[in-house]
């Protein structure tokens, strides 16, 4: 009976499979269009006829349509928004006649005029009201002119002068299936969803132009002219003796072109080329004056397909071997997965610039890398290879992108190591690099901030976006040969693609042909797809192992003890020299140390710095419990006729750190709640009189500071801004700031203007005498940037720290109100106070049209600042100065505005007046300031991608 049983279930369940399968439907959307482009207007005029055969069981009232031509209408689109959150502001900011739109419907169904609605979040959707519904297994004819205003090249869709890129660029039906409707606005990271059918597209241009497109060109005449130049040398060829003419002119000439000169003009002459292509869900072309051509077959199982590559002169020397990269990438495309799925293949060269996105389609494919060799080679076999996933597989790339990318990188890595075997050993830079990302990923999981493999374009952080979809879906994937073993998973994969071929899969219709051909329980293996964790789990036992520097090999087996050479220098300890011994690796550890001991050669001393701290990662969080110590010397001091005295510093800081991240993983904003305490040991000086003589010794104080820190931050690339509360507490006072910070981007993208405003308040916490006022004076606010001796937590690097003359004192540091004129030669400097204090500062870059340094051949990076401020002491009666105080200048930043020098050229009276008594005739240099920020080398102020 139990046997039966058995039997039983194992009928009903291959019934099921059976059912599932003779179930399966998708709809049929047949195209005939015909397109007119305007290469002077940038504009396409078209008129299309669509044929949609609803074979979904359910009777259909509307369709959604994309019109992505949309997207780049105005600044508050889907693409607009996400290329923002992804750090561009190139399309935010640019200029409406730089923007595309689509436009002129006017649909008819069956010849009766329909309505349309438009969609309540996305401009480049819309809803098509159909007169009549539409049955389940009935076609209707779908009429409908269209204009299309092609925008610069922002993204996909596009021109570079006379080279058209056109994508994304017709009214198409969203995908109806058995999830229902997936209308999508167009985005850059996201690709697409379309349906299957064949399509038949007339596209009239000047007959200047040469075009690679989807399908098969039907003009024989034009057909044989491109397979004829395209086994011409690519040097004789009409384009690039005119680039080399033209470039040869420019050489003698003083005429000014861009690199990518257009070397022909237009004429009036018109062709009309026309391309049918069946079984395929979109179709694009690229057009431009300048293409060169190459041309050859490769010879598959059962046809020969046509291979072409079209390029620019310019990259001739690249891409002089790139139809041998695409030949090979199909023939081991085909031996692997299944024969290429159509006639003929294209690969084209975008143009040189800064936004244009290499992206697959059928039978075509852009490429922008503009490098060639090896590089090259694996770009036109990733981009190929999307002829097998999408092209033929055709997933749903928006919400399953790894179905794509994920498979498609894997057989792209195999197809490299197979034809290059230097690929795989330990020393190629290739091996490297996957050790690389594979160890990103993995610490990316550690810190709490990877995502799973299989998850939406839309929702992933940009870093992710490419660490999980394409390298760690191909990792997945690799580990699914091993599990299986090459012959098995071959096989597999064949049958993925036999069955599915021009149709719509989707994961576990993926993971249902895997099972179905080789028997085996997959449910493992594929649950790691929805997970954030590391593919193979960290449970070995790792020993602890030395190394120069650090190393990215096998750590799943070593904890490496990173041992560097450290050289480092202030005014009193000069060079010092040692060792930076510490633990952090990728992944990282949750317990991280780094010890730095230092040989001083000026002081003669042994000093060090170290720190020591442990990490608890979570989702939202991040707990970092640490202690750091420094030891060494901050100032100096040589008594007559005896040794140099040098007062050295000890700091010890325990510190716990909390950050709150928001639950969207694209999200750059952050809290950051710190509690700290700084206890320090200080070498002071002792003056006194013994027997007459007189006697300085060196003494020692000891000192604590408590501070509690609230932050918050959004590094976004539009306006990011941050503010901050922090208190110190210490003996007898208690110092509170707020500072938050603001920065306007210009409009041409060119810098901005950082706004930061600074309120502070000085508290006794016991009666205030003049005693209290002399032993806490380093503590009080001061209207200009703190001196050495004011950093009293000793957190900023000052290269002579106490320095009174010579340049190492005009160095300050970002705090308080952060005025870049000094007054250190008063004894109650101006706008120093032991109240409050208020100040305002701004900093940006000069524009182009008024900065005269701007037509140098070498970049000098000037900004300008202005520094408005006002104090408790000015509101007095009879104040020393003005209520408000103020000054403005220039300012040189290098490094990445880690070093900062400051030219003050306009400041409040009284300022002028100390520089006058003060300083004498080399006041104007001796006003120069600089500011050293070490700080800003934080991995988030870095790069705004890094989740840290």
């Amino acid at each position: 009976m139990k046997n039966y049983f058995i039997w039983i279930l194992i009928f009903i369940f291959c019934c099921k499979q059976s059912f599932a399968q003779n179930n399966y439907w998708q709809q049929q959307v047949n195209y005939n269009i015909k397109v007119s482009l305007n290469d002077t207007a940038k504009t396409l005029e078209g008129f299309e006829t669509i044929t949609y055969y609803n074979n979904s069981p359910d009777t259909l009232h509307f369709i959604w349509f994309h019109i992505f031509p949309n997207a780049y209408k105005n600044d508050r689109t889907a693409y607009a928004k996400q290329s923002l959150e992804n750090g561009s502001t190139a399309f935010y900011f640019s200029n409406d006649e730089d923007r595309g739109y689509l436009n002129q419907l006017n649909f008819k169904v069956d010849n009766i005029t329909a309505l349309t609605e438009a969609h309540e979040k996305y401009e480049d959707v819309i809803k098509l009201i159909l007169p009549t519904p539409l049955a389940p297994k009935k076609s209707i004819a779908i009429t409908t002119p269209f204009f299309v205003k092609v925008p610069t090249i922002f993204s996909r869709l596009g021109f570079d002068e006379d080279n058209f890129c056109i994508t994304q660029w017709y009214p198409k039906p969203a995908v109806y299936d058995t999830k229902g409707w997936h209308e999508m606005p167009y985005l850059d990271q996201g690709e697409f969803y379309s349906e299957f059918g064949n399509f038949e597209v007339q596209i009239i241009l000047p007959d200047t132009y040469t075009v690679a497109a989807t399908g098969q060109l039907q003009n024989a005449d034009v057909l044989q002219q491109l397979k004829t130049a395209g086994k011409t040398n690519p040097e004789n060829q009409a384009p690039y003796i005119a680039y080399q003419t033209l470039q040869k002119q420019t050489k003698v000439t003083t005429i000014k072109k861009s690199k990518e000169t257009t070397i022909q003009k237009s004429i009036p002459n018109l062709i009309a080329l026309t391309y049918k292509q069946e079984n395929c869900h979109d179709f694009a072309w690229f057009a431009s004056k300048n293409f060169i051509v190459q041309y050859d077959t490769v010879q598959l199982k059962t046809k020969t397909v046509d291979v072409f590559s079209f390029y620019h002169p310019k990259q001739t020397k690249q891409w002089n071997k790139s139809i041998g990269y695409a030949k090979d990438g199909i023939k081991k495309y085909s031996e692997w997965i299944g024969e290429y799925p159509y006639n003929t293949v294209s690969v084209v060269a975008g143009s040189e610039n800064n936004f244009s996105e290499g992206m697959e389609y059928p039978t075509i494919t852009l490429i922008t890398t503009q490098e060639g060799g090896l590089s090259l080679d694996e770009t036109i076999v990733h981009e190929i290879g999307h002829n097998w996933f999408y092209g033929a597989l055709g997933s749903n790339e928006r919400e399953h992108p790894w179905l794509d990318e994920g498979i498609n990188t894997y057989y792209q890595k195999r197809y490299m190591n197979a034809k290059y075997s230097f690929a795989k050993k330990e020393n190629s830079i290739g091996f490297f690099q996957e050790k690389i990302l594979t160890s990103i990923i993995n610490t990316l999981a550690k810190i709490k901030k990877g995502q799973p493999i299989d998850t939406s374009s839309a929702v992933y952080s940009e870093v992710n976006y490419f660490l999980s979809v394409y390298e760690k879906g191909s990792l997945w994937m690799q580990a699914l040969e091993k599990k299986l073993g090459t012959t098995t998973f071959d096989k597999a994969m064949q049958h993925y693609y036999q069955t599915w071929q021009f149709k719509h899969p989707y994961t576990n219709n993926f993971k249902q042909s895997i099972e179905s051909i080789t028997g085996k329980n997959v449910d493992e293996h594929f649950a790691k797809l929805y997970t954030s964790e590391p593919l193979q789990p960290d449970t070995m036992k790792k020993k602890i192992k030395p190394v120069f520097i650090a190393s990215i090999k096998n750590p799943d087996k070593y904890h490496y003890i990173g041992i560097a050479p450290l050289l480092a220098y202030n005014f009193y300890d000069k060079i010092s020299i040692g060792a930076f011994i510490h633990n952090y690796q990728l992944p990282l550890n949750k317990f991280q140390f780094f010890v730095a001991p230092l040989y001083a050669f000026g002081s003669k001393e042994f000093n060090y710095t170290a720190r020591a701290g442990y990490n608890i990662y979570k989702t939202k969080s991040w707990l970092e419990i640490s202690t750091n110590a420094m030891k060494f010397t901050m100032d100096n001091f040589k008594p007559i006729n005896a040794p140099t005295i040098n007062q050295q510093v000890i700091k010890i800081t325990p510190s716990v750190k909390y950050t709150l991240y928001k639950n969207d993983a694209r999200s750059t904003q952050r809290w950051i709640f710190q509690a700290k305490s700084f206890f320090l040991t200080e070498n002071g000086l002792l003056f006194k009189t013994i027997a007459g003589q007189d006697v300085v010794e060196k003494t020692t104080q000891s000192s604590y500071i408590n501070r509690l820190s609230i932050t918050s931050l959004n590094n976004r690339i539009l306006y990011p801004y941050q503010f901050n509360l922090t208190i110190d507490q210490g003996k007898n006072f208690v110092r509170a700031g707020f500072t938050t910070e603001y920065f306007f981007n210009y409009k041409n993208r060119k810098g901005g203007i950082n706004a930061r405003l600074f309120a502070g308040k000085f508290f006794y916490t016991t009666d205030k005498t003049f005693a209290k006022q002399y032993e806490t004076d380093r503590y009080h606010l001061n209207m200009s940037g703190a001196k050495g001796y004011e950093d009293y937590t000793y957190s900023n690097y000052f290269i002579g720290r106490n320095e009174f003359e010579g340049w190492q004192n005009q160095q300050i540091m970002q705090r308080d109100g952060f005025f870049k004129v000094r007054t250190d030669l008063l004894s109650n400097k101006i706008g120093k106070t032991d109240n409050w204090l208020m100040a305002i500062n701004f900093n940006g870059n000069i524009p182009d049209a008024i900065n005269i340094l701007s037509a140098l051949p070498i970049k000098i990076p000037i900004k300008f600042f202005v520094d408005i401020g006002t104090y408790a002491e000015a509101w007095e009666e009879n104040p020393a100065t003005g209520k408000f105080l103020y000054d403005a200048g220039l300012q040189v930043s290098l490094l990445r505005d880690i070093i900062n020098i400051y030219v003050p050229l306009l400041y409040s009276k009284v300022y002028g007046d100390y520089f006058t008594s003060t300083l004498g005739n080399k006041k104007f240099w001796k006003n120069i300031s600089f500011s050293i920020d070490i700080q800003k080398l934080q991995f988030s102020k870095i790069d705004r991608r890094i989740p840290l």
